[in-house]
């Protein structure tokens, strides 16, 4: 892991109130080492899905397998904030100068790090990018279009970058599961939450939590809400009546007592409330494959049906009603499902695990490293070849 200087990252943090954004204050939002404000609740922060920046950061620098000798590494890692410090280009004073996100780093790696940064031309650096890869993907010749062109830059083009959602045709790009509120401090807590997701009485057939979204008018959710509201086997937590950020009280009470969780695109494709679905044991049901199947393959199984129902938009939009399909499943079919969820918890959660517990538990942290040391390999093997 490369020693940056800290205007790139532990820096970006002492610029939370208000001085990157002045109607933003994120400074909440990075104690405890990214998790959040503690909540009543033993593990359960009010995490913020854009310190994803932080937890990784904080988990490498206690990594079992990091050396500091860099001729032994395999991989390097760069440690900067790109998510948190993207915001003065995205919203802050900085608009102006979007496109020149990312090229400070660029030139101290280049200066700094010749070796290391040449040796296989950036194929075995890696990046956590705690937002989706389009708001760093704006050519640099689209002076109106959205987000920053960091991800554009020639420098980029061999480093792999963990994003909370990816551009599917972009081989270097890996989608990692947004962080949830729940972060088990050993393995026991773990387990525990996990029996208690197995006991849980699930008295509702399906759940969503989102905003209705009026105003997007190719979105689904529309009729979702209308078919959950008019369905007592329905629960709703609906976003734009209740805060959600970082009050995740209510999601997982609502989603520990559904059998199924409706997960529709938002403003992307991807969003939170898959991975509060899952740790909540709750069947997430997905519209587009690129909600979750193109995403997440370092995480999720590669079989949807294990773990998921799919039904695609245009059903929707054509008068499918979720409760028939629903009820189409058998008790032994769902509790198949549900089994199956209850594996993957451990694999979307980013615990606050210390010592042999962090290493032995395969959380979300330890399979994108696995991840990226398999690709890392792969890599060189076709370069050498």
């Amino acid at each position: 892991m490369y020693d940056l200087p800290p205007q790139f990252n532990t820096g970006v943090l002492q610029r939370c109130n208000n001085s990157m954004v002045n109607w933003l204050n994120f400074c909440p939002h990075i104690a405890h080492n990214g998790f959040g404000r503690s909540l009543r609740a033993r593990d359960w922060y009010a995490t913020d899905v854009y310190m994803l920046d932080v937890i990784y950061h904080t988990r490498m620098k206690t990594y079992s397998c990091r050396t500091l000798n860099s001729s032994l590494a395999d991989a390097f890692f760069i440690p900067y904030y790109s998510g948190l410090d993207a915001l003065r280009y995205i919203y802050g004073a900085d608009l102006p100068m979007k496109h020149e996100q990312g090229l400070e780093l660029l030139h101290w790696l280049q200066k700094n790090a010749q070796e290391t940064w040449r040796r296989w031309g950036g194929k075995d650096h890696f990046i956590v990018m705690g937002r989706t890869a389009w708001d760093f993907s704006n050519p640099s010749d689209n002076k109106q279009g959205w987000g920053t062109s960091f991800l554009e830059m020639q420098a980029m083009a061999n480093v792999t970058s963990l994003v909370l959602e990816k551009r599917i045709w972009r081989s270097n790009e890996q989608a990692v599961p947004y962080p949830t509120s729940f972060h088990p401090s050993s393995s026991l807590h773990l387990q525990e939450w996990i029996d208690k997701v197995e006991s849980s009485e699930r008295k509702f057939l399906f759940a969503f939590t989102g905003a209705p979204r009026p105003q997007m008018k190719s979105s689904i959710r529309g009729i979702l809400f209308s078919q959950c509201d008019a369905s007592s086997a329905c629960t709703i937590i609906n976003c734009s009546k209740i805060k959600c950020a970082h009050n995740p009280e209510p999601i997982i009470e609502s989603v520990l007592q559904s059998k199924f969780c409706l997960q529709p695109s938002g403003d992307t494709a991807t969003r939170r409330s898959t991975f509060d679905s899952i740790m909540a044991g709750c069947i997430p049901v997905f519209f587009q494959n690129d909600s979750a199947y193109t995403q997440y393959t370092w995480h999720l199984p590669s079989d949807p049906d294990e773990y998921s129902v799919f039904i695609p938009e245009d059903e929707i939009r054509n008068g499918t009603l979720l409760e028939d399909v629903f009820k189409s499943y058998s008790d032994e079919k769902i509790k198949q499902l549900q089994l199956n969820v209850r594996k993957l918890i451990q694999r979307i959660l980013y615990t606050g695990m210390s010592g042999s517990d962090a290493d032995v538990v395969e959380d979300a942290f330890n399979l994108s490293v696995k991840g990226i040391l398999n690709r890392v390999a792969t890599l060189k093997q076709q370069s050498s070849g």
